[in-house]
């Protein structure tokens, strides 16, 4: 069992109390329950693709738009 050591405790006016904690490998507890501070998301299939097309995409962009900037630099 993992110990948890209490860095806040607070008492509410309606008589609940609060205790805020931390254990040796830093995570937060919240009345001794882990809170949960990162959640992985798995995406479908075709949201990675169309981020992965995307991302190329941007990338042509930019190289298009560095190459017609450069260009005009010459002439002028």
């Amino acid at each position: 069992m993992t110990k948890v050591h209490e860095i806040f405790s607070q008492q509410l006016d309606n008589g609940k109390e609060g205790s805020l904690g931390i254990d040796d490998e830093t995570n937060l507890y919240w009345n001794g329950k882990r809170i949960v501070t990162e959640q992985k998301i798995k995406l479908q299939w075709w949201v990675n693709v169309s981020v992965i097309v995307a991302s190329f995409a941007t990338a042509i962009m930019a190289a298009v738009a560095i190459l017609e900037f450069l260009s005009h630099g010459e002439c002028g």
